[in-house]
């Protein structure tokens, strides 16, 4: 019996698990942002569902590219004799050239990377977040270059981490100001 037959088992334990991690690295991007960015705090209810509809974007583009990678093969590499041909193949390598969703899933990631790279995080939160991060996309680079294929568990677990991201991120940068006098200082 292997992992992941074990977590099919145990479907609700690793159901709620992986919503827990999810939940906790939003929680700790969206503290971050907060921390960062504490004038955000007076618009709380405006940044959160902004946070929300952009974070929901990424995590659906996310989950479609994790359910069907578009696969690279070494018989499709060629050595590129023009620029355009070069162009092309670091296209396909990056898996850029496959539409608009792609191209705005790219976007809202690079832009939602940079925004969060000002976050104001704890190296060790930051670290918890690089290494998960880091095995998503490791699974996601097996989907493109070997013939791994997520089974329908592995795509719904995925699902509920970029969910429990959203989620988090939401849930922590919603809460108004707490302090009721700062507007008078």
């Amino acid at each position: 019996m292997n992992i992941f037959e074990l977590a099919e088992q145990n479907f609700l334990i690793t159901f709620a698990a992986v919503l827990g991690i999810g939940l906790l690295q939003g929680a700790i991007l969206g503290r971050g942002i907060r921390n960062r960015f504490p004038s955000l705090k007076k618009h709380a209810q405006i940044v959160s569902s902004s946070l929300l509809a952009l974070f929901s974007i990424n995590a659906i583009l996310g989950v479609l590219k994790f359910a069907d990678p578009i696969k690279f093969t070494i018989s499709e590499f060629t050595i590129p004799a023009t620029t355009d041909e070069a162009l092309l193949l670091v296209l396909n390598l990056i898996g850029v050239n496959t539409g608009v969703g792609t191209v705005i899933a790219t976007f809202i990631s690079v832009t939602l990377i940079i925004f969060l790279r000002f976050a104001d995080i704890h190296n060790i939160a930051r670290y918890f977040i690089f290494i998960l991060s880091s095995i998503v996309l490791i699974a996601s680079l097996l989907g493109k270059f070997t013939d791994f294929v997520p089974t329908t568990f592995q795509i719904l677990l995925y699902a509920f981490y970029q969910f429990g991201i959203t989620f988090g991120i939401f849930f922590i940068t919603r809460r108004k100001e707490s302090d009721v006098l700062s507007e008078i200082k």
